[in-house]
């Protein structure tokens, strides 16, 4: 009797955009676990530099690195979507291609975690590094669904590990050619999972303030985007109406208008700087 094939415990999704310098340590950091029951799922979102040469050349070397790149840009909710569709784990660890796993045991450690049980979400630690430095360690205070949903500073889907039935039974994706992406994904997530558990031990290294990193220039895009979201968290609101889509809606109407008065001070910078200089082009 053939026996039967092993189903993966982990996808791990890395996504990358224009990424050469760092999508080798972000692979690596995945390859070296010394948990081996993963498929590591890598998507290209179209880069113009290096990025799916050293994808594809890591990809050679080993049997579990699945690689897809896309012939257009589709931003960071279209090429986790991607993975998704692809991946066929029990539970789903995103991972930005420039951030990297802690060390070697922690896929060992998150699957101790959810041992027998089957829960939704699981809570992941992390550290900030880069521009600042943060430690953010998940414990019973901060994963109340509301804190989750609509407080938490860091709404983002890589802090969690996702069960993909869970996600596909519930339709839970992320909006694509979209910045700001996080939060529909995120909010849907939290709201209609059933159970959790919580990993109170870094998982993540993220790298924060990365010059050349989209999400760190603002310009009308970041603007409308924020504004198609709000439009989607009222279409929300109007259909299952809850504290928690309150809060969110006021935090994005704040970013909104942070996201605005920054646009308007690069702007008038950029005509001050050209009077300064004797530009006449204007």
């Amino acid at each position: 009797m053939d026996q039967q094939v092993k189903k993966n415990r982990f996808s791990v999704i890395i996504i990358g955009y224009n990424i050469e310098s760092y999508i080798q340590r972000a692979i690596m950091s995945v390859e070296n676990q010394s948990f081996k029951n993963i498929e590591i799922i890598v998507i290209d979102d179209c880069s113009t530099d290096r990025t799916n040469e050293k994808i594809v050349e890591l990809s050679s070397k080993y049997n579990n690195i699945i690689v897809k790149r896309h012939d257009k840009n589709k931003r960071a909710g279209g090429a986790r979507n991607t993975g998704l569709d692809i991946a066929t784990g029990e539970y789903i660890v995103f991972l930005d291609g420039d951030d990297y796993l802690a060390n070697s045991e922690v896929l060992s450690k998150l699957d101790k975690t959810i041992g027998n049980d089957n829960p939704d979400v699981i809570y992941l630690g992390f550290k900030i590094e880069g521009d600042r430095e943060e430690l953010v360690i998940p414990n019973e205070e901060n994963c109340t669904k509301t804190y989750r949903a609509a407080i938490d500073r860091y709404p983002n889907p890589w802090s969690k590990c996702w069960r993909r039935e869970f996600l596909n039974e519930n339709n839970i994706r992320f909006p694509e050619n979209r910045y700001y992406e996080d939060v529909l994904f995120v909010y849907n997530g939290v709201m209609k999972s059933r159970s959790y558990k919580i990993a109170n031990f870094v998982v993540h290294h993220y790298i924060s303030g990365r010059k050349d990193s989209m999400t760190t220039k603002i310009s009308l895009k970041n603007i409308k985007d924020t504004v198609q979201n709000l439009e989607d968290l009222l279409v929300l609101k109007n259909t299952e109406p809850t504290k928690e889509i309150d809060i969110i809606i006021k935090k994005e109407i704040d970013m909104c208008k942070k996201r605005l008065d920054k646009v308007m001070e690069e702007i008038f910078h950029d005509k001050c700087d050209k009077k300064l200089k004797g530009d006449k082009s204007e």
